[in-house]
């Protein structure tokens, strides 16, 4: 059910405070009051895969948001009521429309507050920036700092046991002389083959916390390049949390992200039970997982974001906002890459002269 809306005034000077990941708690922007940490005595617990599809979830932000929808990639926004957005935090298109809040949006149950300011977060995307090679020379401008955008995105977590039997072919190389003919001699070579046995085994393996981002904009390889994110940390949700800050609203519901998560597990089960076979190549793998005690939690998890277009494409970079972890993604400059290639075939020709 939805919670009452609430403001968040310091008590020094009546302002509204926001998120501190300086101080790990709410402060004033303008007198610098530190207030008390959001306390509850609930906990962010596991919950039951068929409780989660089956039970209603609260609903809203539990707070005054405003919302935004981008015209390029459809995803949607909220801001605190101060801010407007002028470009879309995902992809960097300037196509935003403000939208009419959803007061039937999942709330999460848990978030992970930001540890890492927006100082240490652009110190991060300074330094990702100056070491990339061969991008263009107005990179920097098309990319700047002032994009850099602290955004809570939703995620669903997974836990569960699993039992995997596998079977496969496990070949080992031998090597084998045989004759040939070379320069019209009949000489002896050294020929490589296998010799292939069946093998088998038993994989035991739990899943904890196994992230699946909720999120339509947010490029998935870019967010698994930033795991994990530290669930140990997770705090029950509290609407204090997302003060100052953009959050995105949930896009992909249990079920979906149900699928993607097994889809995840049996990938890295496929990779352990590979990397189990004996031998030194093999093939025909056959894998059996039973699952058992599925589990859910969902949660916001914290990044600071700069999207930005550059030659008609969008462009990435994250840092988690909890750990400091960073990946990103930038275009390539074709005329560096081809100036280094023709000094590089005209030094390998006056070589060879």
């Amino acid at each position: 059910m939805a919670a009452k809306v609430r403001r968040f005034p310091c008590s020094g000077c009546g302002a509204d405070v926001e998120w501190s990941a300086t101080a790990a708690a709410p402060k004033c922007p303008f007198c610098g009051t530190v207030q008390e940490r959001p306390k509850t005595a609930e906990t962010v617990v596991e919950r039951p895969i068929e409780e989660g599809l089956a039970q209603k979830k609260s609903v809203g932000w539990g707070i005054e948001r405003k919302v935004f929808s981008c015209r390029t990639c459809g995803t949607k926004t909220s801001l605190p009521p101060a801010i407007a957005a002028s470009k879309c935090a995902f992809c960097g298109a300037p196509s935003v429309v403000e939208a009419p809040p959803d007061e039937t949006l999942v709330r999460p149950e848990g978030v992970v507050p930001f540890a890492v300011d927006r100082n240490s977060a652009t110190a991060k995307f300074r330094e990702w920036i100056s070491g990339l090679w061969f991008r263009p020379n107005d990179l920097a401008k098309k990319s700047s700092v002032a994009e850099l955008l602290g955004m809570y995105i939703p995620f669903w977590t997974f836990d569960a046991a699993t039992d995997s039997a596998w079977t496969a072919e496990a070949g080992y190389y031998y090597s084998v002389q045989v004759e040939a003919i070379q320069n019209g001699q009949r000489v002896l070579r050294e020929e490589r083959r296998v010799r292939w046995e069946p093998a088998s085994g038993f994989l035991e393996k739990f899943f904890d916390d196994l992230p699946v981002g909720a999120s339509r904009g947010l490029d998935k390889g870019l967010a698994q390049e930033i795991e994990p994110f530290p669930t140990q940390n997770l705090t029950p949700y509290d609407a204090q949390y997302l003060s100052g800050f953009l959050a995105e609203e949930y896009a992909v519901d249990l079920a979906e992200a149900l699928k993607e998560a097994d889809a995840r597990m049996r990938a890295e089960i496929h990779a352990a039970c590979a990397a189990a076979v004996p031998g030194d190549t093999q093939r025909g793998l056959a894998v059996r997982t039973a699952f058992s005690g599925i589990a859910y939690k969902s949660a916001l998890f914290p990044l600071w974001i700069a999207a930005y277009q550059y030659g008609g494409k969008s462009y990435r970079f994250l840092v988690n906002g909890a750990t400091g972890k960073v990946s990103g993604h930038a275009p390539f400059s074709w005329i560096k890459i081809g100036a280094l290639v023709a000094v590089i075939l005209a030094l390998l020709f006056a070589l060879s002269r």
